[in-house]
């Protein structure tokens, strides 16, 4: 997986629902940090704004030509192998899940999925805040604070984070995995 900052949404002509992600930055595989990708495809990505509408979003699936591992380009709007758009996770995880039309089983399992993949999180970013040198205070604070510390407190954060794991490769990919 890859994640952009740099993109634009393109609407399709035919299905207004369905958005084209067209990447503005230069994709880098995270595995060997290699910009020789070669674009195999594309796949739909469905995902559910804080109205309840559900999204369809059109996204690359890359190749790597050195390491030969298969990667998508996902916008930062999207959190992998969640339903919600980012933005709307970050407003539940933010404690303002009444402004997102979603069910109450749905916040309780984002706020159990945070819980359970936080530590790993905030692992990540110390790591990669060591590796570039980056001097940030964290003691004994909350886990959602400890993050915000790493990427700041404006909005966007959730998906800054999720840029960071991903790209430097430190994303649990599947849950069984992260539970191991």
């Amino acid at each position: 997986m890859i994640i952009l900052s740099k993109y634009k949404l393109i609407p399709d002509k035919v299905n207004g629902n369905k958005r084209r992600v067209k990447s503005e930055e230069k994709s880098i595989c995270p595995i060997c940090l290699s910009e020789a990708l070669k674009v195999i495809g594309s796949r739909n990505r469905s995902a559910i704004n804080s109205k309840g509408e559900n999204l369809i979003i059109v996204i690359r699936r890359l190749k790597c030509r050195f390491c030969k591992k298969i990667h998508h380009e996902l916008p930062d709007i999207l959190v992998p192998y969640k339903r919600y758009l980012s933005k709307c996770i970050e407003a539940i995880l933010d404690g303002q899940g009444d402004r997102i039309s979603c069910e109450n089983s749905s916040i309780y399992r984002l706020n159990q999925w945070f819980k359970g993949i936080g530590i790993h999180i905030k692992r990540s970013l110390a790591s990669t805040a060591t590796r570039m040198n980056v001097k940030i205070k964290s003691g004994g604070e909350p886990i959602l604070k400890a993050i915000k510390a790493y990427v700041g407190e404006a909005p966007g954060w959730l998906a800054r984070v999720v840029r960071i794991v991903i790209n430097t490769n430190n994303w649990v990919h599947t849950r069984y995995a992260f539970m191991a």
